[in-house]
Formats: C-alpha cells, sequence, structure tokens
C-alpha cells in the first residue's frame, strides 16, 4: 500500500523552442525516454496557422521523479544540451507535483 510519506514527487519540466522542426523533436523525446523514469510527451501547437518557419510542437512534456538518481539528471542535461549545441537554447519552465496531485 502506498501511503503519502511513500509517494515521490514528480518533476515536470516544459521546453520549448519555436523553430525545431517535428522530427527533431522526436528525436530528442527518444532519446529522453532511454533515461529510466523519464516520460515525454510532446504537444502540439495550438495557436496560428501553419508556417513551415514555425514547429508543430508547441512543447515537450518531460517528467521525472524529484529523487531521479543523479545519473539520470546528468544524462537528461547531457541530452539537452547535445541538442542545445546543435539548434539553440531552451526556454525551460519547471514545475514541482506530489504524484497523488496528478490523479
Amino acid at each position: 500500500m502506498t501511503t503519502p510519506s511513500t509517494l515521490a514527487q514528480l518533476t515536470t519540466e516544459r521546453l520549448i523552442r519555436d523553430d525545431l522542426p517535428l522530427a527533431v523533436y522526436r528525436e530528442v523525446a527518444a532519446h529522453l525516454q532511454q533515461v529510466p523514469q523519464v516520460q515525454v510527451q510532446l504537444e502540439p501547437r495550438l495557436l496560428g496557422d501553419f508556417n513551415y518557419f514555425h514547429s508543430q510542437i508547441g512543447a515537450m512534456i518531460i517528467s521525472y521523479p524529484q529523487n531521479l538518481s543523479p545519473g539520470g539528471r546528468q544524462r537528461i542535461e547531457a541530452i539537452l544540451d547535445f541538442y542545445h549545441q546543435r539548434y539553440g537554447p531552451w526556454q525551460r519552465e519547471q514545475n514541482t507535483l506530489d504524484m497523488d496531485e496528478k490523479s
């Protein structure tokens, strides 16, 4: 049985690059999902008309336990830094919530 004291907190990050192609977002997501306990969702772009010069993705949502191992966090940062070096910086928004708040 899970009690409130055993529930981990979930860290959620929203990463945005307005000019990043869909294929690159999918590639980043695939790499991040190789890190144990990391979940990734691609949020579609909702506003505006289609434009080839803008991303079809509004944001990439990364979720992982707050107590993720230091090695896991290092892998996440290494992956994000790899793409930062090639495409530029991510706009990052971070949020932490209790797992029981998510349901």
